[in-house]
């Protein structure tokens, strides 16, 4: 009577302990049959006579061809796949390192340079190149200074303090909503700006031709006209220091440092502006209480007046002394309180006509000679490490999943 001849998985397994091999085509080539065939094998449990018989002979060394017998398997298909795929990793020896190289050089040169070559015409002809320009700019308060030295302490202290604290606005804190307004973009879209790429036109062409909006109608077209020239530029401002920072982002270093110029130019005569708004509107509220307090002035004069003919023996009557002082104080007050609305009244008149200067430059506009995006070097090189590792990932997935278990 025969023995039973040894297991499919057993003889795999057999075979890759004895050779050093790590995957099941590795055996399918020791067979000299093909990976389809071996999994075959393993699925029916069952191994023709003369691949036993050369199994025996080279990894057992027995050529008892007895023990060569069919065999029914007691695994399912799926216990004996996982047991093939649980075989413990090997390491790899220098010999089988330099075998999967070679036969894998194809993807690791490939890959990288098909992804250096991809990202070099992408950075190089296709991406917009943008520029930045920037300048600092010192916005200017009403009284002259920079801004509030009180509301500098409160900031370092943590407390927030009103925009408008003792009749002054500081001018700082508003500026760059005043930069990024759509009354102020609207002013420059009308203006003449000289490119290489478009030649001398206006602002608004220059931005539909650049974002291709010509195909909008014109209330929108100027809207999203508006919108992305707000999109190009960037206003930061450190809570401890007056000193605004504008950069604005272009396709041309000129064009970039014009139209930030032009801005800045454009915010400071809006600046100055609501400045003369403000004071106008002062000059009228205190002209409306001029004429209120130099018509009761009047009215206590009459009444003082008045009171004293009425009233001729003053001296023999404290009382009457009495309300006469009190109406004559009444009277100074008036008096006293006129002159220093006149006072005010004229420092506006004088405020109203002023055209000083609110934003004064301290750096820049610059016009940028390196490219801001897209990053030529630095895409360049992780393009190249993207390469790499794509490669190496397509390369253990093909060692195994699609050699090892082939379809």
């Amino acid at each position: 009577m025969s023995t039973q001849s040894p297991k499919t998985e057993e003889v795999v397994l057999e075979v890759m302990r004895h050779f050093g091999f790590r995957r099941n085509y590795q055996v399918a080539e020791y067979f000299e049959v093909t990976p389809q065939t071996l999994s075959g094998w393993i699925k029916t449990g069952e191994i023709p006579p003369k691949h036993l018989m050369k199994y025996t002979a080279e990894v057992l060394g027995n050529n008892d061809q007895d023990k060569v017998a069919p065999h029914t398997p007691d695994l399912s298909s799926s216990n004996k796949e996982t047991q093939i795929d649980g075989v413990a990793t090997q390491k790899f020896s220098g010999l089988q390192t330099i075998k999967l190289w070679k036969k894998n050089r194809n993807i690791l040169l490939g890959l990288p340079i098909i992804t250096i070559l991809v990202m070099s015409v992408y950075v190089f002809w296709i991406a917009n190149p943008i520029y930045t320009s920037s300048a600092k700019v010192l916005p200017i308060s009403e009284d002259g200074s920079s801004s509030n030295g009180f509301s500098g302490v409160a900031a370092q202290l943590g407390i927030s303090i009103p925009l408008s604290m003792g009749g002054t606005v500081p001018w700082d804190e508003i500026y760059p909503e005043i930069v990024q307004s759509s009354n102020l973009l609207i002013t420059i879209l009308p203006d003449s700006f000289s490119t290489q790429k478009y030649g001398k036109m206006s602002l608004n062409y220059i931005l539909v031709q650049e974002h291709n909006l010509s195909k909008y109608n014109d209330p929108d077209r100027s809207n999203r006209a508006i919108t992305n020239l707000q999109k190009m530029i960037n206003i930061s401002k450190d809570r401890l220091s007056p000193v605004v920072t504008i950069k604005v982002e272009s396709f041309e270093p000129s064009f970039a440092a014009e139209l930030l110029k032009r801005l800045i130019e454009k915010s400071g005569q809006i600046q100055s502006q609501l400045k003369t708004n403000r004071v106008r509107q002062k000059r009228i509220f205190i002209e409306e209480r001029l004429k209120s307090v130099s018509q009761e002035m009047d009215k206590m004069e009459t009444e003082l007046r008045e009171f004293r003919e009425y009233n001729r023996n003053l001296s023999s009557s404290p009382s009457l002394q009495m309300r006469v002082q009190e109406m004559g104080r009444e009277r100074d007050l008036q008096n006293s309180l006129y002159v220093t609305l006149k006072t005010q009244y004229e420092k506006a008149k004088i405020d109203e006509v002023e055209r000083d200067d609110m934003v004064q430059q301290i750096d820049g506009p610059n016009i940028p000679t390196k490219l801001t995006r897209p990053r030529r070097g630095l895409s360049i090189v992780l393009s190249m490490f993207f390469g790499i590792f794509s490669s190496i990932l397509t390369i253990y997935f093909r060692e195994n999943y699609i050699e090892t278990n082939p379809t």
